[in-house]
Formats: structure tokens, C-alpha cells, sequence
């Protein structure tokens, strides 16, 4: 059986990503000297990271929508509209 799974308000994932990869980009830039270019951008850097997502969670929705386990909680949808401001709806 999967455990039910709960969303909480959005969260950024890349933030601490962004600043391991600006670590990275410093670590690189000292190594090579101020002389040479740099021939690693942010983006390129991010994109050898991977995906910014859970891919954990993913897997484990993914499972609970196979298995017939997951289960909408319309209430939770309605206070997360209500909560981020439905305007948009209609």
C-alpha cells in the first residue's frame, strides 16, 4: 500500500540547486584563472543537475495512480484554490 500523499504550498526546488551550482562555477573559475574564459554557464551547469523535481515523488504518485491507490481529496483542491486566490477561474 502507498501512503497517501499530501501537498503542502508550493516550494521552490532549484533555490539550493542555483547556489550548489554557483559553487561550482567558483570552484571552476578559481582553477582555470581569471584569464582563461569560462566555458560553463549557469544554464548548461543546471542542466547537467538534472531535473528540478522530486522524482522520488513523482515515482511514488505515479505507483498510487497505478495501483488504484490514490485518491482525490476535492476539499484540499477547493482550500488551495480558495487559499491562492481562484479570480482567474471565472
Amino acid at each position: 500500500m502507498v501512503d497517501s500523499v499530501s501537498f503542502g504550498p508550493a516550494r521552490p526546488v532549484p533555490g539550493p540547486r542555483i547556489q550548489a551550482v554557483k559553487q561550482q562555477l567558483r570552484q571552476r573559475e578559481a582553477s582555470i584563472g581569471n584569464a582563461a574564459p569560462q566555458n560553463l554557464s549557469l544554464a548548461a551547469a543546471l542542466a547537467q543537475l538534472g531535473p528540478p523535481y522530486d522524482a522520488d515523488k513523482v515515482a511514488t504518485l505515479k505507483a498510487a495512480i497505478a495501483s488504484g491507490d490514490y485518491r482525490i481529496h476535492l476539499g484540499n483542491i477547493a482550500n488551495g484554490i480558495i487559499r491562492f486566490g481562484g479570480s482567474g477561474l471565472g
